[in-house]
């Protein structure tokens, strides 16, 4: 069993809920008590289990003898305090943590400070007192934290009706957030920015929930946690007369069997307007079908499939014999069948070019020429898979094995790919898999890192799930 460097730790948890692949891990290679202690206090906190989150804080700082541990677990309970309105036990452990703000090093500072401060703006009129006066250097080079300061300056001239100031915060804000990356304040930076700016101009409100869109694809799976967003979304969507409205009430309408969702996101897909638009996309990508050959069209073809909440009908042994003789003839015949297919075929050639609009988010006026034909949160989902197969080897035998799959193995599995990109960042621990975990990154060439990350990605019952469908391809 390892010991981990609470520096390191310190890094990796700064992204919040997207360390949860590199905190499982440390999770089966430790036996410190008060960090494993403190980790499954994150958790919870990430799973809103925020009672459970302040019995494993609590046991941390009866515990640990680690001022960094003790602190973080402090700050935890600090802000679980105020937000279930138990102001005088938050004030004491605030305190606390204020008396032993000097004793900390730099890169503890960097991540307690900062959180300080946002309780400070966020409880402003339950804080006793001014308590945090202290600054770092290395505080000051946090991209995570900058957009945190940034979010908390933009409520200030939301507060005072400034809605072009605040959205300009907003977008600062998640520019930092994007450098890190974190992906909760990507998110929240965009949706906010498009939220309060969609009356005053709604141009600037389209692109940004457009881009908001691309990025829930690209970070987030429990979508019915972020139905908020999706409902920002449809907002401006509707406010805009814009098409994309159709795909994003498809996808809201998947999470039903999870929560409540709202009547007017039942829009029919299929409707006249929708097919028009899909039959024009339809007849212009005939025209680019070569680009599916450069990037091969296997591969394109299961990115595309697997980006799906609900999968097309395909019969199994016709769409196998049309992946694999790649006859261009047939392909667009097969794909003109009807509606479904045509969207899937626009699907399989549609670009988001997030750099572009980026780029243009202070300025929206050649948007038109850069916007997308379909949903931005496919497209985003389509690339993440499509970048980790590009390169695969052994691919047909991967396909064959894939559509083996029943419908609960395949969505399990589209996730656990998808996993192994979206979280392939620079960590302070290289996390690598074992046994036929290890053996399945090997066999496909789809790289160790990647695939422990994705792995690890899943709780504990979950990886032996996962485990069993990762064997089908050995």
């Amino acid at each position: 069993m390892k010991h981990y460097s609470l520096n390191k730790l310190i890094d990796i948890i700064e992204y919040g809920a997207f360390s949860k692949p590199i905190v499982n891990y440390i999770l089966t290679n430790t036996e410190d008590e008060d960090l494993v202690y403190y980790l499954l206090c994150l958790k919870s906190i990430w799973k809103n289990k925020h009672r459970e989150a302040f019995k494993y804080a609590d046991l941390v700082t009866t515990t640990t003898t680690t001022t960094i541990l003790n602190e973080l677990a402090t700050l935890e309970k600090i802000s679980i305090l105020f937000n279930n309105n138990k102001i005088k036990k938050a004030n004491i452990e605030l305190r606390k943590i204020k008396n032993n703000i000097q004793s900390l090093n730099k890169k503890a500072r960097k991540i307690i400070i900062p959180a300080l401060r946002f309780m400070e703006i966020r409880f402003s009129n339950l804080i006793d007192e001014n308590l945090v006066r202290y600054w770092s250097a290395e505080y000051e080079s946090s991209y995570a934290q900058k957009s945190l300061l940034k979010y908390s300056e933009a409520r200030k001239y939301l507060n005072n009706k400034d809605f072009h100031k605040a959205f300009d915060l907003f977008i600062e804000g998640f520019n930092f957030a994007k450098r890190f990356p974190h992906p909760t304040m990507i998110c929240s930076g965009l949706n906010n920015a498009a939220w309060w700016i969609r009356n005053i101009d709604k141009n600037k409100s389209l692109y940004t929930a457009i881009l908001l869109e691309y990025n829930i694809g690209y970070y987030f799976e429990d979508l019915f946690k972020i139905y908020n967003w999706f409902d920002t979304i449809f907002d401006v969507y509707s406010i805009n007369n814009y098409i994309g409205l159709y795909e994003i009430s498809r996808i809201v309408n998947e999470l039903k069997n999870n929560i409540n969702v709202d009547n007017k996101f039942n829009k029919d897909f299929y409707n006249s307007s929708n097919k028009k638009h899909i039959s024009f996309l339809f007849k212009n990508n005939i025209n680019q079908i070569m680009t599916i050959f450069d990037f091969n069209f296997p591969i394109v073809f299961l990115s595309t499939y697997s980006a799906l909440i609900e999968k097309p009908y395909f019969t199994k042994s016709r769409i196998l014999k049309v992946i694999f003789e790649g006859d261009k003839d047939k392909i667009i015949k097969y794909f003109s069948n009807n509606y479904e297919k045509m969207y899937f075929f626009n699907l399989m050639l549609s670009e988001f070019k997030v750099k572009e609009i980026e780029k243009r988010i202070m300025n929206p006026n050649d948007f038109e020429k850069i916007k997308p034909d379909v949903s931005p949160f496919f497209i985003s989902r389509k690339k993440l898979i499509f970048n980790l197969l590009k390169n695969a080897k052994k691919f047909k035998e991967f396909i064959l094995n894939y559509f083996e799959l029943n419908e609960e193995e395949m969505r399990t599995f589209d996730m656990f790919l998808r996993n192994c990109v979206r979280y392939d960042i620079k960590w302070p621990i290289t996390p690598y898999p074992k046994g036929k975990v290890r053996d399945f990154a090997i066999k496909y060439g789809l790289g160790q890192k990647r695939v422990a990350l994705g792995h690890y990605s899943f709780e504990d019952n979950e990886r032996l799930f996962l485990d069993s469908i990762i064997e089908k391809f050995l």
